[in-house]
């Protein structure tokens, strides 16, 4: 109790001598107000209202931390990209509440019991002023209290009730404590559409996290994109281990997802990097690497994509897959505006790759619709063209409320195979993945040669010259404004940029924007 007492009167202190609580990691890193989740609360229950939910208690449940197996040692925690978009605390164990009804914050934050021993292992033990005072929450109570305290609320209980569209996944948190047998719970897809549907949407002070983590994971891909031409660092997994090095440097103590770090023909693998096919093997002068990895910041993550030449310059069979991939970011870009629909832009990129490689020549008898008609672009680019960006790599929001992936088959001129992982109109703060790619995927490829209708448009001999590149993408972060799109990452991106960078040259290009009014 003194231990408490002590850090109360401490935390009060402090507390008197700052405006507004906030996340920060430091000289040079963000400043976030916590009254971010408080407006995003606000938002929640504003949006919930328009659906026909005027009353009730929104229940989540925050992240807890997991064991390794049977060891007492934990995997690295993360907080649930709900709970963190509603309160933004960093701790686990959390349940957090929000009442609908209301025009005031009516918020709650319950908090584990820690016995006395925690202390010593793991710092002093918080308060609950200190949680109330950090995150801006009205109340707050602990766990083993949750059961008394929501019974006298005497409101439907409502916790998201959905799929994943990504992983066809349901939410995996459910309320779990003492008590909750007694209350009244209702699973509710209007909660889970209403989170969705505020997340897609950012805020300003979102929007500004974003271009944090994008500015942050530029600055560190430049230095990796140069580190990885020392003749010591050619193993991919020194490429994965600088940026981490570089965005931890900056703030950023994680990334958003698994790092992907291939060279030459393992760029053909999608989402190289993780356990099975790990960033292990030797690249070699000539090489074309790929490095995909963003810096995450307060849960908020950015997803870039860099492809460059081992040695510093590009062969003429790299160029010309790589400017092909090029020229179909700059198409989509100068396409985006609110309105446009992302199944536009993704037949948009395809349309432009085939006229490319029909010029190269690799691309032949035939026109692009034909091509586009015969579903050529499913072997050399076999994903979707982006998706949503935010708190997850892959953030909810893809699909309107009632849509999913079936409606792809309807797309009309041509009905869209990939897995596109957003379609659905752009609108203004939606911030999205720009990625076209193209791959030389050996099982794809052996697809091809057993498919004669899409072979018949494929010159051989040209695509025997091409197979060596491996694969190609180039990744954009891109936020919508109110007449086009403005991209978040700032690195070098044509041929000649790349090639003088890698040698040493300076990077301060002016950040791509356009105007689609």
């Amino acid at each position: 109790l003194k231990l408490q007492f002590l850090y109360f009167i401490g935390t009060k202190l402090k507390m008197a001598r700052r405006v507004a609580s906030y996340f920060s990691r430091g000289e040079g890193t963000l400043k976030i107000p916590f009254s971010m989740h408080k407006d995003h609360r606000g938002r929640l229950c504003e949006e919930l209202r328009r659906n026909g939910v005027e009353h009730g208690m929104v229940l989540l449940r925050g992240g807890g931390e997991l064991s390794v197996y049977d060891t007492d040692t934990n995997w690295d925690f993360k907080q649930e990209s709900n709970f963190q978009w509603l309160f933004g605390a960093k701790e686990p164990e959390l349940y957090g509440g929000v009442g609908v009804g209301g025009t005031e914050d009516d918020s709650y934050l319950f908090i584990p019991r820690h016995p006395d021993l925690y202390a010593q292992w793991l710092g002093p033990i918080k308060p609950t002023i200190w949680f109330a005072e950090t995150y801006e929450v009205a109340h707050v109570h602990y766990v083993d209290e949750m059961g008394a305290v929501l019974a006298k609320l005497k409101s439907p209980l409502l916790i998201p009730k959905g799929t994943n569209h990504d992983s066809g996944l349901p939410p995996a948190l459910k309320p779990d404590f003492d008590g909750v047998d007694a209350l009244h719970v209702v699973e509710s897809e209007h909660l889970y559409h209403a989170l969705a549907e505020c997340r897609v949407v950012k805020d300003d002070m979102e929007v500004q996290i974003m271009q944090f983590t994008n500015d942050v994971s530029s600055e560190a891909h430049i230095i990796t994109m140069r580190e990885a031409q020392r003749s010591d660092r050619r193993r991919e997994y020194h490429s994965e281990a600088e940026f981490k090095y570089q965005s931890f440097l900056r703030g950023c103590s994680r990334v958003g997802y698994s790092c992907i770090c291939p060279g030459a023909e393992r760029n053909s693998t999608l989402h190289y990097g993780h356990s099975g096919e790990p960033n292990e093997h030797e690249v070699k002068d000539g090489d074309l690497k790929l490095h995909d990895m963003g810096a995450e910041y307060h849960c908020y993550t950015a997803d870039v994509t860099c492809s460059f030449p081992v040695g510093g310059k590009f062969s003429e069979e790299q160029k010309v897959v790589y400017n092909a991939v090029w020229e179909a970011v700059l198409a989509v870009e100068r396409a985006i505006k609110p309105g446009v629909n992302n199944t536009e832009l993704h037949i948009l990129a395809q349309k432009t790759i085939i006229k490319e490689m029909l010029a190269d020549g690799l691309f032949q008898n035939g026109t692009v619709e034909e091509m586009m008609e015969a579903n050529l672009l499913s072997i050399f680019m076999p994903t979707g063209l982006g998706h949503q960006l935010g708190l997850d790599v892959h953030d909810v929001g893809g699909y309107l409320p009632g849509e999913g992936k079936h409606i792809l088959k309807d797309v009309k001129p041509y009905p869209i195979t990939q897995n596109l992982r957003f379609a659905r109109p752009c609108v203004e703060n939606m911030v999205f993945t720009v990625e076209p790619g193209f791959y030389f995927n050996s099982w794809l490829l052996e697809k091809l040669q057993n498919t004669p209708e899409m072979l018949k448009y494929v010159n051989k001999a040209r695509l025997e010259q091409l197979v060596p590149v491996g694969g190609v993408r180039i990744e954009d972060n891109i936020v919508v404004t109110p007449t086009g799109c403005k991209v978040l990452n700032n690195v070098p991106r044509t041929v000649q940029d790349i090639e003088r960078v890698i040698d040493g040259g300076e990077w301060k290009a002016e950040q791509r924007v356009y105007s689609n009014a």
